[in-house]
């Protein structure tokens, strides 16, 4: 498929595409005689998957380095696929699902905090609460 089909399938613009490609974040795509980038089904779902290691927050050097080897999954269903490769992007994965699980546990707090300032104010509002200076010190957390 073409570049035009691939924006359409994956939201992103050929120039973003282009981009990508450029920059090693996807790997060079084949092109058909006429010198047009021909694209698979496999370089698509890996386009669409290092997009969404990009929106995940993933650091641009980890989803190079992630990405360096192409898409492996033919390899892999081969069994051609050495597992050093393998290994190194399931270490990849792995620490950026922690950081992601560390996110995730600030932002639950920062909810929390948000949350009780609400009851606070609905409280007050209905007149079953009042002001008092407690309420808002702060609890010492490092949010």
């Amino acid at each position: 498929m073409n570049i035009k089909e691939v924006a359409e399938r994956t939201g992103l613009s050929a120039h973003t595409i282009r981009f990508y490609e450029r920059s090693g974040l996807i790997p060079k795509i084949k092109r058909n005689d006429s010198g047009i980038r021909d694209f698979t089904d496999s370089d698509v779902n890996f386009l669409i998957f290092m997009v969404t290691l990009k929106k995940t927050g993933m650091s641009l050097e980890d989803i190079l380095e992630f990405t360096k080897e192409g898409c492996i999954l033919e390899r892999l269903e081969s069994g051609e696929m050495p597992k050093e490769p393998v290994s190194k992007r399931l270490s990849i994965l792995m620490d950026h699902q922690n950081k992601l699980l560390e996110q995730q546990q600030n932002i639950e707090l920062l909810m929390n905090a948000v949350a009780q300032k609400i009851s606070f104010y609905e409280k007050y509002i209905e007149g079953t609460g009042k002001i008092e200076t407690e309420d808002f010190k702060d609890d010492g957390k490092k949010i």
